[in-house]
């Protein structure tokens, strides 16, 4: 063994014992842990930052509205944080309580372990620790773009426990497309080592402030502004020497080693029973064909109470950039 392999084992050991093992390795930990909430970040009319403990590290998340409110989970989109609801959550009815969750490598949450790869499916079992962890046997979600696919799959899955299903700019998760598979994963695999590669070799180079504020807004094809970007920044940017760097993994740039069949999640969509509203930005992306995402909406009316298809002016990130568009067909979708 050479003396850099020896090293990066030494590394992989250290961050194993730090980051696992002193945690134990079941998740009865994360259900035992109490609540940490900094009193320095907790004010008595805005969100409350707090974390919990996993097994691997922690889950940041943003708690807003009173503890015995109507229970929401709301989850962000790929590459974003919790602070993309900011703006939209203030606009919403006051007796809900909101727990804005940041998956893991986003936000303030810590990334997984170097030796495990992302896969968003680990999203529901996410989901049902918090529900257990609250204590919350039914409660809606709030979700935006990856998030909201999550919802959708979780609202299949245990149709008796969500209520209410929001879904800001997309339908359902992108249908993996058997004649492409190969090709797909071959391709997320040669990323993921690129990018392992690049963070073993050492850091992000920092970068200006100006400069990550154009990487956003050109990389979200003007979704994003700069007043939105300052708020996604106040989670997702790290003052380091000489700059700024991501807060985010960069595996994440990888697309997700995972498989969504049409035919499973039409299936899924079949048993859903909450109420469903879906908001679709006319500027956004489509991830889907018009037939594709109509299709999925038809097979939610097999067992939904309620099923709302809506068109907004905006892009992808309407709900942040413009969330006057949007609170109002929330608000009369909860009060309904």
């Amino acid at each position: 063994m050479t003396d850099d392999s020896a090293e990066l084992e030494r590394q992989k050991l250290l961050y194993r014992l730090q980051h696992i093992i002193p945690r134990s390795l079941s998740t009865s930990s994360f259900y035992n842990n109490k609540l940490q909430i900094p009193s320095s970040k907790t004010s008595a009319d805005g969100p409350q930052d707090v974390e919990f403990q996993m097994t691997w590290g922690k889950v940041a998340a943003r708690i807003w509205g009173p503890p015995d409110g109507r229970p929401v989970f709301a989850i962000h989109g790929w590459l974003d944080n919790a602070g993309t609801f900011d703006t939209l959550i203030p606009l919403l009815p006051k007796d809900l309580r909101i727990v804005a969750v940041e998956m893991p490598g986003h936000g303030l949450s810590d990334p997984f372990p170097p030796d495990a790869a992302y896969n968003f499916m680990d999203c529901l079992v996410a989901i049902e620790r918090f529900a257990k962890y609250f204590k919350w046997e039914k409660f809606s979600f709030i979700c935006h773009s990856l998030g909201a696919t999550m919802s959708m799959m979780y609202a299949g899955i245990y149709p008796d426990k969500v209520d209410k299903l929001i879904q800001l700019d997309i339908v359902r998760v992108e249908t993996t497309k058997p004649e492409s598979i190969d090709y797909r994963l071959r391709k997320t695999v040669g990323k993921l080592l690129k990018y392992e590669a690049e963070i073993i070799a050492g850091p992000e180079k920092p970068f200006s402030y100006e400069e990550a504020i154009e990487k956003c807004i050109g990389g979200t094809f003007g979704s994003l502004d700069k007043k939105a970007c300052d708020i996604l920044f106040k989670r997702g940017l790290k003052k380091v020497e000489g700059g700024y760097v991501f807060r985010r993994d960069r595996r994440l740039l990888a697309a997700p080693l995972s498989f969504a069949p049409k035919e499973d999640q039409l299936i899924l969509a079949r048993k859903v029973t909450a109420d469903v509203l879906i908001i679709k930005c006319s500027d956004g992306p489509d991830f889907e064909t018009a037939e594709n995402s109509l299709e999925h909406v038809e097979a939610l009316k097999t067992n939904a109470k309620r099923v709302q298809y809506v068109i907004v002016e905006g892009r992808h990130h309407t709900h942040l950039t413009n969330p006057e568009l949007v609170a109002p067909i929330i608000t009369e979708f909860f009060n309904t």
